[in-house]
């Protein structure tokens, strides 16, 4: 039968992310998709700001720096593909647009506001991503996980932030549809958000720069 396999990183940390997005790439030479959806709240779920030891705010590292690096390592294998398809995980949540500046948070920390800046970064860092690279080869596009339940679907970061009134994780199905579904095939840029911080293309180019910056990611 077909073989599945698996790989262990902590994605807090890019030097991690590094040795995973080598390990993958060299079993995969041609990768047909990758779900970015791995995400974090309030430190881990500490309840306090964590530092990584990179010098990262905790949430900021997992739900954006490590995707963005990730992508950047296994771009080569997705083209190889010639019909890849890249989705990386944002929220209805998305805000504190105001702390685009203070992307670690070191002032007005709190959890919510954290995830709620992650998610805005994924979304415009996907938007930025189909600008550049978007196309038959490799769509990118972004979405709320659990649109397809109301405002949040039964797993235990809803349960940290928000309690436990989500909707079954059964019926949140747009990931695997984005990435695998026909009807998506050749909708590269569908499915971001309309905040207008998104369709800003000045602010998407900052924040590429500084996550350039603090990944070292190289997208050629």
């Amino acid at each position: 039968g077909d073989y599945t396999g698996g790989y262990v990183a902590d994605l807090s940390s890019m030097s991690d992310v590094r040795k995973l997005g080598d390990n993958v790439a060299k079993g995969h030479p041609s990768l047909d998709g990758l779900l970015n959806n791995a995400g974090s709240f309030d430190g881990d779920y500490t309840g306090e700001r964590v530092v990584t030891a990179e010098g990262n705010e905790y949430t900021l590292a997992v739900n954006v720096l490590a995707p963005f690096l990730l992508t950047a390592l296994l771009l080569p294998s997705l083209r190889a593909s010639g019909r890849a398809r890249v989705v990386i995980s944002s929220s209805v949540s998305m805000g504190a647009a105001d702390a685009l500046g203070d992307l670690q948070l070191r002032r007005g920390y709190s959890a919510h506001r954290a995830y709620s800046l992650s998610k805005l970064c994924d979304a415009m860092l996907v938007a930025e991503l189909h600008a550049r690279y978007g196309g038959e080869a490799v769509a990118f596009n972004t979405m709320d996980p659990t649109s397809q339940v109301g405002l949040g679907a039964d797993t235990k970061m809803l349960r940290a932030g928000w309690g436990s009134w989500g909707g079954s994780c059964d019926e949140a199905t747009i990931s695997s549809e984005m990435m695998a579904d026909e009807a998506w095939a050749g909708r590269s840029g569908e499915g971001f958000a309309t905040r207008k911080e998104v369709a800003d293309s000045l602010l998407r180019r900052r924040l590429w720069d500084e996550c350039v910056r603090l990944t070292g990611a190289i997208y050629e």
